[in-house]
């Protein structure tokens, strides 16, 4: 069923073909405000770091994908003998190797590098294995402008023998939601626009996941895992090319609108693991939750129902995130 399920995907049609406008989005201060802001996500990096200063302590530490570089200075403070933070924006190294300078962190202990691990020969300063891979990696339904693939590489390139990935576990979970009113303001909203019908909008406007924070209410059924990641094993094509049958059992009667993608992010190298999660059920990130919303009427559910389906995952190509 699941490869029947991949064939029937139609292909894809994509007008936006520069890479460049989707990683220059990194270079808009107000993503990384977003980000910074962020206490649930930062303060669980924050633990898992100094609290494990033990871990850090003299090691030679990559921040691959480092955007200001807050995991690289979490490591310096942590007591890191070397710190290499790669960035493949100009702008965010520069920017980053000032704030490091302003908070007393010369290149000696916490470098800038503008580059990709596919872009550069080697690291500076004769490195050639790390103890410790950082890296805040993740996006909007996980894998959205995810740079996990880049953090792989860095994995496979640099990372030592019994080396460690901070942090190392990554699941997406799914479940039903209920959201009536929103489907009426903005999917049936187009069989009526100034008295014009724009009914041949509403396919489109389905096929886009919504961005958005759900109240955990609104959950029709209980999770389940569609996607398990190891960072210290997994490879690229196991997030990006994903394909995972799930069961969802119904906690209540309702009519489900819309299926509500979150996830969740553990560091199990912590003498004491340390997890968020970006669930309805959760504190609020800046990753919010993302919904599928289904096409035609809801589907009728009673407790103790289960819901079948199947979902897949694929990148657009190899120049997009």
């Amino acid at each position: 069923q699941l490869e029947a399920f991949l064939r029937d995907w139609p292909a894809l049609s994509l007008t936006a073909s520069s890479a460049d406008y989707y990683f220059n989005s990194y270079n808009h201060y107000g993503v990384h405000e977003d980000v910074l802001k962020d206490v649930v996500t930062g303060g669980a990096y924050m633990q898992a770091i100094l609290q494990n200063a033990h871990l850090f302590r003299g090691a030679t530490v990559l921040d691959a994908c480092a955007g200001l570089g807050v995991c690289a200075l979490l490591a310096a403070k942590a007591g890191a003998k070397r710190v290499i933070a790669l960035e493949a924006q100009q702008e965010l190294v520069d920017m980053g190797s000032r704030v490091a300078l302003r908070n007393g962190y010369g290149p000696e202990v916490l470098e800038f590098v503008c580059g990709m691990p596919d872009s550069i020969d080697a690291l500076p300063g004769g490195v050639e294995a790390v103890d410790i891979i950082l890296s805040e990696w993740m996006g909007y339904f996980l894998m959205y402008e995810s740079r996990l693939s880049e953090v792989l590489r860095a994995r496979d390139r640099w990372l030592k023998p019994g080396g460690l990935m901070f942090p190392d576990r990554a699941k997406l979970y799914i479940a039903a939601m209920e959201d009536a009113p929103y489907k009426e303001r903005h999917l049936a909203y187009y069989d009526h626009v100034w008295g014009f019908d724009f009914s041949p909008m509403k396919a489109p406007a389905h096929g886009e996941p919504v961005v958005n924070a759900f109240d955990q209410s609104q959950l029709v059924s209980s999770p389940a895992c569609v996607l398990d990641l190891n960072l210290l094993t997994c490879k690229a094509e196991d997030c990006f090319q994903m394909a995972s049958s799930f069961q969802l059992s119904c906690r209540r009667a309702g009519a489900a609108h819309a299926l509500l993608a979150w996830f969740e992010i553990r560091f199990g190298a912590c003498h004491k693991p340390i997890a968020f999660a970006t669930g309805p059920h959760s504190p609020a990130t800046c990753w919010k939750q993302t919904a599928f919303f289904l096409h035609g009427p809801p589907l009728a559910a009673k407790a103790g129902d289960r819901l079948r389906g199947m979902i897949a995952v694929r990148r657009a190509s190899e120049q997009r995130r």
